[in-house]
């Protein structure tokens, strides 16, 4: 069946189950914006007023749903404000499927104001591009991104479509959608079980493939067969193991030598779903000690032994993979060596997480607040099918000590470092997950780069909690300077005391600020019962 391209890619996108696109209008984008309008079941527009925020309400909403996102961005300056969104994606490994209308060809060598080179500008982001030239290649490209976008290792795929093909006045073909196969289990699970069985001491890390593929119950599953502690991946961007589990360790510090002291306890790990240890801080050495046996499993093949030598290397898909893994260990694995072992760390992990507890509630009194004061009081006080959505840098990993969450997708975070993703993406939770409770921990600093994202908040009228933890400086980098041996403030790192309930208002949302660690708790603890968007202003003692 024949359809005019803008219409085509309408058909395209009802196939591929969109039915919200991200954007931020303008003019070469209009032969979409018609078809919009003319079609009666046509997709939503969710407008954002800064393209940083409209690429996180997508990353989010992928997220939530589990399908690659649409995003409409704007010529070559809407694609550049939409850059750091993009990093973060490809960072985060979320699917997005992102156009950009390019100017009219007729015109494109005398090079008109607002073009520019959309190819050049979108390569480094995102995982593949496409430059479209004909229309009749448009059906083709697209159905061929949005494959793209969740084929291992997922991302956002750009496509770079010229006003006057995206309008053309005629017909082109829109080929059938071709469901993708699902994976299967890895190839040499029996050799994996068998050094897990071996092992005395054996560890697992828990990457972001865990999460992304829904192979949490399959992972504690394994850790349980065989006793195996596990820890978080460096600033994991989803919640991959229950940190109420009693074989739970925590996170990884993102540096090689924290890690290799943290492994060093064990002489067998199994790594799921990690992508290779990516450190924040350099520190010399490798990430794993020395004669550790290292089983790796990732859907990925590109990760198998990219940064360290895999004694056993698998690939496939993680949750069939890991309940395989699963049945084979009992045979190994005596049941009552793995419920000791879980029953020795969960004595161990129990006291450790009693001492950090203590300290935080003695320190509830403070005014202004301690940053783990206010972390725990968060944390206690979230909603049980509560979504956290974390971008809060050194309050982030307070945070991640004190959350008890067990519900896989309950927390959200971007390695990607492009700051100003936390507001837009917990909007894009929110529509795609309207009956869980969002509450946004944000940092000061972070809050400032996306503060655009507020106005889709009041505009769809979501009810986020919107967390702003303000200590007025940029902590993580004054901390980095004093840990560097440097003495006084770091230039360049003080923000100063900010009034963030003015800002909310000036967008349109709810505003309070709260003046101790039991009215903030008090204040996650309704998070469930919003029926708008609000937020808190909590000010913290540097």
């Amino acid at each position: 069946m024949g359809y005019r391209p803008a219409l085509a890619v309408l058909d395209i996108l009802r196939g591929e189950g969109v039915d919200r696109v991200f954007g931020n209008p303008g003019t070469t984008e209009l032969p979409f914006l018609a078809a919009l309008a003319e079609a009666h079941d046509a997709p939503e527009y969710v407008l954002g007023v800064h393209e940083g925020s409209v690429v996180s309400m997508a990353d989010g909403y992928a997220r939530g749903t589990g399908r690659p996102a649409f995003v409409s961005l704007h010529i070559a300056a809407g694609l550049a404000n939409g850059l750091i969104g993009l990093l973060n994606a490809r960072r985060s490994r979320t699917p997005l499927v992102v156009t950009a209308g390019q100017q009219d060809r007729r015109h494109l060598q005398q090079d008109p104001m607002l073009s520019g080179d959309l190819i050049g500008l979108a390569a480094p982001a995102v995982k593949a591009t496409f430059d479209i030239q004909h229309a009749h290649d448009l059906p083709l490209a697209l159905r061929r991104a949005f494959a793209l976008a969740v084929r291992p290792p997922a991302g956002p795929v750009f496509l770079s479509v010229p006003m006057d093909v995206l309008g053309e006045d005629t017909e082109v073909e829109v080929p059938a959608r071709t469901p993708t196969p699902q994976p299967g289990p890895a190839h040499g699970l029996e050799r994996a079980a068998h050094l897990l069985g071996a092992a005395a001491r054996p560890g697992i890390v828990a990457g972001d493939g865990v999460g992304r593929e829904d192979a949490v119950a399959a992972l504690v599953s394994t850790a349980e067969a065989c006793g195996a502690v596990v820890h978080h991946q460096p600033m994991a961007d989803c919640l991959n193991f229950p940190t109420t589990h009693p074989l739970h360790a925590g996170m990884l510090p993102p540096r090689h030598d924290a890690i290799r002291a943290a492994l060093a306890s064990y002489d067998t790990v199994l790594i799921a779903g990690a992508h290779a240890f990516t450190p924040h801080h350099y520190t010399p050495g490798p990430a794993l000690p020395p004669g550790l046996t290292v089983v790796q499993l990732d859907s990925d093949p590109h990760e198998i032994g990219r940064n360290f030598p895999a004694t056993a290397g698998l690939v496939g898909a993680l949750a069939p993979s890991l309940h395989r893994l699963a049945e084979l260990l009992p045979d190994r694995v005596p049941a009552h060596t793995a419920k000791a072992r879980a029953l020795r760390a969960g004595e161990r992990h129990t006291a450790e997480r009693d001492r950090a507890e203590s300290a935080a509630r003695a320190a509830y009194s403070a005014a202004p607040l301690a940053p783990w004061a206010a972390a725990h009081s968060v944390a206690s006080g979230l909603p049980s099918d509560a979504v956290v959505v974390e971008e809060a840098i050194t309050m982030g990993l307070l945070l991640r000590r004190f959350v008890r969450l067990d519900r896989p997708g309950s927390y959200s975070h971007t390695v990607g470092g492009g700051l100003g993703w936390g507001i837009g993406a917990a909007v894009g939770r929110a529509l795609a997950e309207p009956g869980r409770p969002v509450v946004a921990v944000l940092g000061d600093g972070c809050t400032l780069f996306g503060l655009q994202g507020l106005w889709s908040a009041a505009r769809q009228n979501v009810p986020v909690l919107f967390v702003v933890m303000s200590n007025g400086v940029y902590r993580t980098l004054q901390d980095t300077y004093e840990a560097m041996g440097n003495q006084g403030v770091c230039p360049g790192t003080e923000l100063g005391s900010l009034d963030f309930t003015q800002a909310a208002r000036f967008f349109g949302v709810d505003a309070v600020r709260a003046d101790s660690a039991d009215h903030l708790r008090e204040l996650v603890a309704g998070a469930g019962e919003l029926t708008r968007p609000l937020l808190v202003d909590v000010p913290l003692r540097q």
